[in-house]
């Protein structure tokens, strides 16, 4: 090798490419440059995962357990105003209540505000269908008119008892803000005299919210033991199926080296058997036709002999370029010089391969190139598929391979000017012999690696491979 970089033979002639497309899958590339997590980290993800489930079923049951107990305080709220208004308020409406009549009114003051107060209810009022509030224990509404709400309205109509959380926003609920938040029940009542009038009682929601607490004190307890309890069953589970794993992927990657191994192994062995056997037989014979070919020229001048000397100087020639043949062979089954050598000298044999075809081939690469071998291998491998793909598809002239040592990363490229191709059809529909190309792609994403190819129909091809350094 010379000083600087390795040149043979001619450079490519420098035409210019399309823009590049990358082969490898970006994705591809990121899981396989993700190193694979601790059994400590995969547990502890396992744990704050089971906690945020418990965290989210936590905060279900609170609401759940509001829902319950809102729906039990309405509920109770209900029965307790059907209850007054039957035994209480009904018979105390002597007739003239809905007209305002001041003994019916007394009456009511006398009989039916003592009991709703020890009731515990905050407010009660007694409309007529026309929206005048009649009555009440608060002075200040009687003989108020306010639009009634459409569920006032059913349940004049029906006599059905409703009740909800009562709206403090409404203009007629102006007195009972400063109680808090109500629940309000209004039920379908009748005069002695059968007036219709609605009945409307207002009770504390905070007897929700304690049934709220209470039936959270009483369920929390067992809620997050049972699911803790959930957890630690859940722990060795996890880590046995955690280590099973992790053998099973230890395996299949001992079998994956394993393989590789023994087809590195048993390319060696063809080589070498072919190198110690045949190619030395071949070689030899070369030689001995060789030499009797001169022997015949130089001792027998006759017509005859001249003859069998040229056949025989034509099989010495058959012999020399089927040890040629032979030689390119184990470079393609096995490069020997590539370990031995190094990258340029297993590139020089291949180029050796494309200019009996007609094809110049220049190689470039540092002196002082510092490579691990399985780098190399790989950047053997793409410059011999994309060698290949020259022969066989470009019908080009000239061809560059380039080696470069960055601060990051090694950069193959092998240029040629040949016909090019259209990469986004070879893509959907691969032809055969652009196999190598998906089998290169497969390898750079395993390695981490970016692979591209910049070419055209017409342009030429570039293909780029880049390693990143460790």
């Amino acid at each position: 090798m010379d000083d600087g970089a390795t040149m043979l033979a001619q450079p490519a002639t420098s035409r210019r490419v399309p823009r590049w497309s990358s082969l490898v899958d970006g994705a591809a590339r990121e899981r396989a440059r993700r190193a694979q997590p601790s059994a400590r980290r995969i547990v502890r993800r396992f744990v704050i995962a089971n906690l945020v489930a418990i965290i989210l079923v936590l905060a279900g049951s609170v609401w759940a357990s509001r829902e319950a107990a809102k729906k039990e305080a309405i509920a109770d709220a209900r029965r307790a105003t059907d209850q007054l208004a039957t035994l209480l308020v009904e018979p105390a409406l002597r007739p003239g209540v809905e007209i305002g009549d001041p003994p019916a009114i007394s009456d009511l003051n006398g009989v039916v505000a003592p009991p709703l107060a020890e009731a515990g209810i905050v407010r009660v009022k007694l409309w007529t269908p026309e929206g005048r509030i009649v009555w009440s224990d608060e002075p200040r509404l009687i003989n108020l008119t306010f639009p009634l709400s459409s569920d006032d309205r059913e349940a004049l109509e029906d006599g059905a008892t409703r009740a909800e959380v009562s709206d403090l926003t409404r203009p007629e609920n102006m007195y009972e803000r400063s109680h808090g938040e109500l629940l309000e029940v209004y039920r379908l009542v009748h005069t002695r005299a059968g007036a219709p009038l609605l009945l409307e009682t207002y009770m504390s929601y905070q007897e929700a919210t304690a049934r709220q607490a209470a039936i959270w004190r009483a369920f929390a307890p067992i809620s997050v033991t049972v699911l803790l309890g959930l957890v630690l069953i859940q722990l060795p589970l996890a880590y046995r199926m955690l280590a099973q794993l992790r053998a099973t992927q230890q395996e299949r990657e001992l079998l994956q080296a394993r393989a590789l191994d023994t087809s590195t192994d048993e390319r060696r062995r063809i080589a070498g058997s072919l190198h110690d056997g045949i190619v030395q037989d071949v070689s030899a014979s070369a030689l001995m036709v060789a030499g009797a070919a001169d022997q015949l020229r130089d001792h027998d001048p006759a017509e005859s002999t001249e003859e069998v000397a040229e056949v025989l100087g034509h099989a010495a020639t058959a012999l020399r370029e089927s040890v040629g043949s032979l030689r390119s062979l184990l470079v393609e089954i096995y490069p020997p010089n590539l370990a031995r050598a190094g990258l340029a000298s297993a590139l020089g044999d291949l180029a050796a391969r494309l200019r009996p075809r007609g094809i110049d081939v220049t190689i470039v690469v540092p002196d002082q190139l510092d490579l691990p071998l399985e780098t190399a291998t790989l950047l053997f491998r793409t410059a011999q598929e994309a060698l290949q793909n020259v022969v066989k598809h470009s019908r080009a002239s000239a061809v560059e391979v380039t080696v470069r040592q960055l601060p990051h990363s090694w950069v193959l490229t092998v240029t040629d000017d040949g016909a090019g191709f259209d990469v986004d059809a070879t893509r959907r529909a691969p032809r055969s012999g652009h196999l190598g190309l998906s089998v290169l792609t497969d390898l750079a994403a395993a390695e981490s690696a970016e692979l591209a190819v910049a070419t055209a129909p017409g342009a030429g091809t570039s293909v780029r491979l880049e390693v990143p350094r460790p």
